[in-house]
């Protein structure tokens, strides 16, 4: 149930009944030598679709871009500053809630989304907002990361993971067609976030985070797409 393909009067029917949306939110961001720059929109979408086809939700379209600042010095990487993110979920927010939606979950597929976040909801609260605003970040879910340390162990990494990697081969299996599988040496080292673009690529030359991406592949992430949209669905079910 997609709100982009629904009239404005379906939507005020729905909002009788119902006041839960879902808003997928990812990033526009290098994802190492075999990882697309979609990654983080891309699974959330895809898992927030789903959940909405079988729970009968509406979506909101994707918010793509995100904070990623850090990933600046890898072609084709964009980001929002924070002070901009934080607006542009304060202002969808607060349209959603206008109409009458009480319920909006922000189904996250990149970690530095997280922090804005929870910034934007409390500036939302600070005018006695009652709505819920909770952010599901996909790939922390207990199902999911015991999956992933089943199957890949240290090697998921913290970028570029295994998970997010094998969950895009299920999700755009075409757009891996032209690019070379390699699998790549996992290195382990203290790091310290936040990073410059500058510090982020000299840290990281490939763009992975101690991450063997050369280990994904499309039956993990048909699995994993299964499990995360289950894990989702009952994240979203806790606060019926």
């Amino acid at each position: 149930m997609r709100l982009s393909e629904a009239t404005w009067p379906q939507v005020e029917e729905y909002l009788k009944g119902n006041q839960t949306l879902i808003i997928p939110i990812g990033s526009v961001e290098q994802h190492g030598p075999t990882g697309l720059i979609g990654t983080d929109y891309f699974t959330a979408t895809a898992i927030a679709e789903e959940i909405s086809r079988r729970e009968k939700i509406y979506v909101a379209p994707p918010i793509c871009y995100g904070m990623a600042r850090h990933h600046l010095a890898f072609p084709g990487s964009a980001s929002l500053k924070p002070s901009t993110f934080i607006q542009v979920i304060k202002d969808i927010s607060t349209s959603m809630i206008g109409h009458g939606f009480q319920r909006i979950f922000f189904l996250n597929g990149h970690g530095g989304n997280v922090a804005p976040l929870l910034t934007a909801f409390s500036e939302i609260k600070d005018f006695d907002v009652d709505a819920l605003l909770k952010t599901i970040s996909w790939y922390t879910l207990a199902d999911v990361q015991n999956y992933e340390n089943e199957h890949f162990g240290k090697e998921n990494g913290f970028h570029a993971t295994c998970g997010e990697v094998s969950l895009t081969h299920f999700t755009h299996s075409h757009a891996f067609e032209k690019i070379t599988p390699q699998n790549f040496e996992v290195e382990e080292f203290e790091f310290q976030m936040p990073m410059s673009p500058t510090e982020y690529r000299k840290t990281f030359p490939d763009g992975r985070m101690m991450s063997n991406p050369g280990l994904a592949n499309k039956t993990h992430g048909e699995k994993l797409f299964e499990i995360a949209v289950q894990a989702c669905s009952k994240e979203i079910h806790k606060f019926d």
